[in-house]
């Protein structure tokens, strides 16, 4: 295995923390608050990227691939053109922006995730190169998710420089759920937000499922219900529904299982979704306050957009009411909308088209994978606004539009 291939499944095994160094320049804050979203910020993965990108480089520019097979020349300036158009759309996108200095940010954390994508689909990565660093993954936020329920609180110690937040039951502003009738605290494991971790390991266990179930039935029985406590004690509804579904179709894939556990689980969960709205009144009110304020920016700006990055640089002027939520629209489809216009609202759903269709050629994983992503991006934008999904989501586009399939099939 190279070094790059090594630095790989490094990254993948460290997805989950957010080890980084924070930069606060004017344009990070807005009415003189500081907002993390706009922040330069170098992650432990950032410069993970930046090795793995600049040894394959080193080594491409030394050695010629006799395997490798570019396609056709009109095939190739053709994909060229249009991502040179992409990326001048959004330069252009960032000039016309209010806060300049957030939107080439984010412009920049754009152009890092694409050549990161590009090197998993140049690579011909199959889905098994990430099995076992998001198996890991999983089982280590997870465990950190457990103990910090229990003592309801974070841990601290070492957990603390590998990006686990200083929080406690009392803290203000701290996530917390109705465990019958007792507001516990919601678990962060090394993640921003008790949501935030479960997107992550709901997804990183989609696609590591089939190579645990292949790997042991008994180390699968011990993964999938500490994957199922994990989301359940999360308390983010969303992913409740979501993995509700996307386990109710693995299940039914796996015809073989006969784990009694997982049916028990699949009850409680199904009966807490019954009981439970989707959203608290009060996250449901602010989620809808900020999706009338997207839809008044697109009305303002229909075809280009704010610019990248901007939707919270625009908050102050329209949310209504004392106290500001600074968050980003709870939908990745109107936060899409909203900073890059109809145009670039169109762009973004035909790459998803042409990533689906390509799809129909792969397993089942990736398909859920990728499925749950987009169903959960209707609840909440952090898989296009934080280091740890955002990764994650390239990493699963780069291994669907790789030219290799996986030997594993579910």
């Amino acid at each position: 295995m190279k070094l790059h291939q090594k630095l790989f499944f490094l990254l993948v095994l460290l997805l989950p923390l957010q080890l980084g160094r924070h930069f606060w320049p004017e344009w990070s804050y807005v009415m003189g608050l500081r907002v993390d979203y706009l922040s330069p910020t170098i992650y432990l993965t950032d410069i993970l990227v930046f090795l793995i990108l600049g040894i394959w480089i080193l080594e491409n520019s030394k050695f010629q691939n006799p395997k490798s097979n570019p396609p056709a020349g009109g095939q190739t300036s053709k994909s060229v053109f249009f991502l040179a158009a992409f990326f001048v759309f959004l330069f252009a996108n960032c000039l016309l922006a209010q806060n300049q200095g957030a939107a080439f940010y984010k412009l920049l954390k754009i152009i890092e995730f694409f050549l990161l994508g590009l090197y998993v689909v140049r690579n011909n990565y199959e889905l098994r190169i990430t099995d076992y660093g998001l198996t890991l993954a999983v089982i280590y936020s997870s465990l950190l998710a457990l103990a910090q329920f229990i003592k309801q609180s974070s841990l601290g110690g070492i957990f603390w420089w590998l990006g686990e937040r200083s929080f406690n039951s009392g803290t203000p502003g701290i996530a917390k759920g109705d465990f019958f009738g007792h507001l516990l605290l919601r678990p962060y494991a090394t993640f921003p937000h008790p949501n935030v971790l479960a997107g992550f390991v709901l997804v990183a266990f989609i696609l590591s499922a089939p190579f645990a179930y292949q790997k042991n039935k008994l180390f699968f029985t011990f993964y999938f219900l500490l994957f199922t406590f994990t989301i359940f004690l999360s308390f983010s509804r969303s992913a409740w529904l979501v993995g509700l579904l996307i386990v109710l179709l693995l299940i039914t894939r796996l015809k073989r299982l006969r784990v009694t556990g997982f049916g028990l689980a699949l009850f409680l969960l199904l009966a807490l979704l019954i009981k439970s709205p989707i959203f608290s009144e009060e996250s449901f009110s602010q989620r809808m306050e900020l999706n009338k304020i997207s839809f008044q920016i697109i009305k303002q700006n229909p075809f280009v957009g704010i610019g990248l990055n901007n939707f919270i640089v625009n908050l102050p002027k329209l949310q209504q009411g004392q106290i500001l939520w600074l968050q980003p629209v709870h939908n990745i489809y109107l936060l899409v909308a909203t900073e890059t216009g109809i145009i670039g609202l169109i762009i973004f759903l035909w790459f998803l088209f042409l990533t689906f269709r390509r799809l129909f050629t792969y397993h089942f994983s990736l398909f859920a994978s990728l499925t749950a992503i987009l169903l959960l991006g209707f609840f909440d934008h952090y898989w296009l606004t934080l280091q740890q999904t955002q990764l994650l989501l390239v990493i699963v586009l780069g291994l669907i539009w790789s030219n290799k399939r996986s030997k594993i099939k579910l």
